[in-house]
């Protein structure tokens, strides 16, 4: 028998990027559910681009669903071999699990960083930074008890739902919990994947890492010829951040399943007031008391005995109401647990690189949610003796990453004359002919049974970026066809399709300076 060797593995095929003078070759990465972007920017020297990295994650499932399913393995190799392992600036822009859990070692071999970027929020030394980690970790260890708590209590649906939640958090499947009865004490939020994956970039980085304030002066892109970043947000207030939701004609329209996850319904399943237990067990509350059989017990240990006039220290009965745990309670974790992820969206870095000084801007949201957008327009850049506005910057906008998956709370929808960034500010003037929007979505998982049903990209919002971009979106989980569709410029969309390349792995798009 023949003497078998051990083959090494193939080396990744490089796909070079090479950026036009003053401009930029876009790569978007078709991870699955998540986010992964390299963008070469014109260097200072010809034959030498500047790499930046922004996030690399994914929701597990998600890249099965592709119809040529995806390895982040296999984009980490694509990455290093096409910047030869170092990448001038990586970007974090929040820490959750569809952003950051491809940021391991074993993805990223010997990865070289120049600079590590981070919003301001991770920043140890910010007190407002310090008291927002406060709240989130007192609001994560509680819902992990909370977990624990429905489990043992047999609303296993509901507790399932509230670690659904979670597992955008901690970055990794809660199941390795969720049966154990662990409560707040028993689980180390710092040794959660999206942490490890955040220290993993951290170390690769040559100095300390960069923690970006918004509305600061623009931040020079390290080996570019002229390209800047202009940090809009998360915004310096707890208070913005915590503000979620478009109100008004900011509204693309309500997500049915965000709404019922808020009313506590869809969000725990509706199932969460479906009883865990075989019909033939269940006895209604509105029957329980005047039950032949069971009726004084639930009366004397459940009942309605009305306690408002009791005295000052007085026992208090064991009849009272709220001495019940229901299907409420457990709507109420799902609709907490929802609000924490959402918050953390909402503390999303959003950069807009300048490609050269009063040049074209890519927009990257990260997961930017309503607050987020509001506070961008509240303050001027200076920019030497002149300053910069983020309604020109907007203007100027020939590529936005759209926020959060399309999801209908970040892209706000408004008008020109509006106060307030929104859709309409984006790409005006000579920018609006080749502008091109990119959505990180599967639809096939945002709709996959047990979990929560994610209306991503929210209808109306993809609608009106294809109206805005003359068919110009790119997502995911598409292929783009050769020909314009309906309505669209023909000279434009040839135009596009000669900056495009797609593969199964990536979408590139070339940008002109």
């Amino acid at each position: 028998m023949a003497k078998q060797t051990k083959r090494k593995p193939a080396a990744a095929a490089v796909s070079p990027l090479k950026p036009p003078p003053g401009g930029a070759v876009v790569r978007m990465y078709r991870i699955g559910h998540g986010d992964c972007f390299l963008i070469a920017f014109a260097g200072k020297k010809p034959d030498k681009p500047a790499y930046v990295l922004i996030d690399c994650g994914y929701k597990p499932g998600s890249p099965a669903e592709l119809a040529n399913p995806t390895k982040v393995k296999d984009i980490g190799a694509d990455i290093i071999a096409t910047t030869g392992g170092f990448v001038d600036v990586a970007i974090v822009t929040h820490e959750h699990q569809d952003h950051v859990n491809g940021l391991t070692a074993k993805n990223f071999p010997e990865l070289k960083v120049g600079e590590a970027w981070f919003a301001w929020t991770e920043d140890g030394h910010d007190a407002i930074a310090n008291k927002l980690r406060k709240k989130f970790n007192d609001r994560l260890l509680g819902l992990i008890d909370a977990s624990s708590q429905l489990r043992r209590l047999a609303l296993t649906e509901a507790a399932d739902k509230v670690a659904d939640f979670l597992e955008f958090e901690l970055g990794e499947d809660p199941r390795g919990f969720r049966g154990t009865g662990l409560g707040a004490a028993g689980k180390d939020p710092a040794s959660s994947v999206n942490k490890l994956a955040m220290k993993f970039l951290r170390d690769c980085a040559d100095g300390d890492p960069v923690y970006l304030l918004p509305h600061e002066k623009p931040v020079p892109i390290r080996g570019a010829a002229s390209a800047r970043a202009f940090a809009l947000g998360p915004p310096h207030d707890i208070d913005k951040i915590d503000d979620l939701d478009p109100e008004g004609e900011e509204s693309f329209g309500d997500d049915d399943h965000a709404q019922a996850v808020a009313s506590g319904g869809v969000g725990t399943g509706g199932s969460a007031r479906k009883s865990p237990f075989p019909r033939r067990h269940v006895i209604p509350l509105e029957g329980a008391f005047t039950h032949p059989e069971f009726g004084a017990f639930f009366t004397v240990h459940f009942g309605n005995q009305n306690v408002a006039d009791a005295a000052d220290y007085a026992d208090i009965p064991d009849n009272v109401p709220w001495r019940r745990i229901g299907a409420d309670c457990a709507a109420d974790a799902a609709a907490l647990a929802l609000a924490m992820s959402n918050a953390t969206n909402n503390s999303s870095l959003v950069l807009a690189f300048e490609l050269s000084k009063g040049g074209k801007v890519l927009l990257f949201a990260g997961d930017a949610q309503a607050g987020n957008w509001r506070s961008w327009s509240e303050q001027p850049f200076a920019d030497g003796n002149a300053e910069v506005t983020a309604k020109d910057l907007l203007a100027r906008t020939v590529l936005y990453k759209v926020g959060h998956h399309g999801s209908h709370n970040a892209t706000l929808h408004g008008e020109l004359k509006s106060n307030y960034a929104n859709l309409s500010w984006i790409a005006q003037g000579e920018t609006r002919g080749e502008f091109v929007a990119m959505i990180t979505a599967v639809e096939k998982w945002a709709h996959h049974k047990p979990k929560p049903d994610w209306n991503h990209p929210f209808p109306a919002i993809k609608e009106a970026l294809e109206e805005k971009a003359g068919g110009r979106v790119l997502q995911t989980d598409c292929d783009l066809q050769d020909n314009p569709p309906a309505g669209a410029k023909a000279s434009e969309w040839r135009a596009f399709r000669k900056r495009l390349t797609q593969t199964p792995l990536f979408f590139d798009l070339m940008i002109e300076g």
